[in-house]
């Protein structure tokens, strides 16, 4: 009986020590914020926007906008809790996006420093960049889609999967503003009649738009990074096989997996020299022109390759023409030739434009499909 007694107290006094639900907060009475907005109005004022799913079964709207002024986050989150009826908690924010008019300035990305220095923040979320305004966006209401937050962080995954885009996350952002050999990209998306991920938004060392990318050209990126996600699906036109066919023009289409890239970097008469090999095994999935794969294998082979390096090099001008690394090549430069590297970086844009860069691609068919 005793031994029951002293086992009743014990339970007792574990009880009361145990936290209780006093400070519980319901789903209900909060605000998650999702995605976050940023940009600037025509009188160049900052604007905030915000976008939380709403819990509330009174409510009709499942979604809930917001749009402040301020001239910090913190100030905008002050803005925020004022005019919303829950507690909101930005924690889970899952995008956050960049106007176009925000990314004509350098020095914007200075406004995400409470994302950087906030434990609390979500280092993962995802900086988008929109072609156009940030509200066209914010305030959409597709009748056929998911939650407006999640679909837009799931289109941005969904399209790096593809390798169309090259998703940037805070950490990732991070490390590309103070990371000397490489400069900041972005995933830009577009509001039309519906959201559509149209590429990659490049930008300079203090983060100013400077050109960007389509979606062909970003697997591009991707292939010369090393970093393409599974396989990666492209097309070229070439010229010996293109006819007078209007549903041809000498197409040919092929999966690249398991590639391969190698870097090799010298510095001589004040000037880099990178030469990049990417070797490509390529698995044909279409071909809307007349050629014997049997006999002409090796032409094919030939004639992609000659095709590849060609854009290869144009987009590789453009880098240069923007003095704009986002190759990453400067990583190479400062490993193998650190002495000339630690002359010119922090100034490695304009020492990227001189320096001299050289593709070689070495296709090789490995599988023509079922049809030849």
């Amino acid at each position: 009986m005793r031994r029951v007694r002293r086992a009743i107290l014990l339970l007792i006094v574990v009880l009361l020590i145990l936290p209780g639900c006093d400070d519980r907060t319901d789903l209900e009475d909060i605000s998650l914020l999702l995605m976050l907005g940023i940009d600037l109005d025509k009188d160049n004022n900052l604007v905030f926007y915000s976008s939380s799913p709403v819990f509330n079964k009174e409510a009709k709207e499942k979604n809930e906008q917001s749009k402040v002024y301020s001239q910090t986050v913190r100030g905008a989150r002050n803005e925020l809790d004022a005019r919303v009826s829950a507690l909101i908690s930005s924690g889970k924010v899952q995008s956050i996006l960049v106007g176009s008019r925000v990314l004509e300035h350098e020095g914007w990305i200075k406004m995400l420093d409470i994302c950087f220095r906030d434990s609390k923040s979500n280092i993962l979320a995802k900086v988008i960049a929109v072609d156009g305004p940030v509200e066209d966006i914010m305030f959409f209401k597709p009748l056929n889609k998911r939650r407006l937050p999640l679909h837009v962080a799931t289109l941005i995954d969904t399209a790096k999967e593809r390798n169309l885009i090259s998703a940037t996350t805070l950490h990732n952002l991070h490390s590309q503003i103070y990371e000397k050999g490489i400069t900041p990209y972005l995933p830009q998306l577009r509001k039309n009649v519906e959201i559509v991920a149209t590429g990659t938004a490049l930008l300079n060392k203090k983060g100013k738009y400077v050109a960007k990318l389509t979606t062909r050209e970003n697997q591009l990126l991707l292939l010369l990074q090393g970093s393409i996600e599974g396989s990666l699906s492209y097309s070229v036109q070439l010229p010996e096989e293109s006819k007078d066919d209007l549903f041809s023009e000498g197409a040919v289409t092929f999966y690249i997996m398991h590639f391969t890239r190698k870097v090799k970097v010298t510095y001589s008469q004040d000037q880099f020299h990178f030469e990049v090999l990417l070797n490509l095994p390529i698995f044909m999935t279409e071909k809307l022109f007349t050629l014997d794969i049997d006999k002409e294998g090796k032409k094919l082979e030939e004639m992609i390759t000659t095709q590849l390096e060609k854009q290869f090099k144009e987009l590789i001008d453009e880098f240069q023409k923007q003095e704009i690394d986002p190759i990453g090549l400067g990583l190479f430069a400062r490993a193998y030739q650190y002495e000339a590297w630690k002359k010119v970086d922090d100034r490695w844009g304009e020492a990227f434009a001189k320096a001299e860069v050289n593709v070689h691609v070495n296709t090789q068919l490995k599988d023509a499909g079922e049809v030849r």
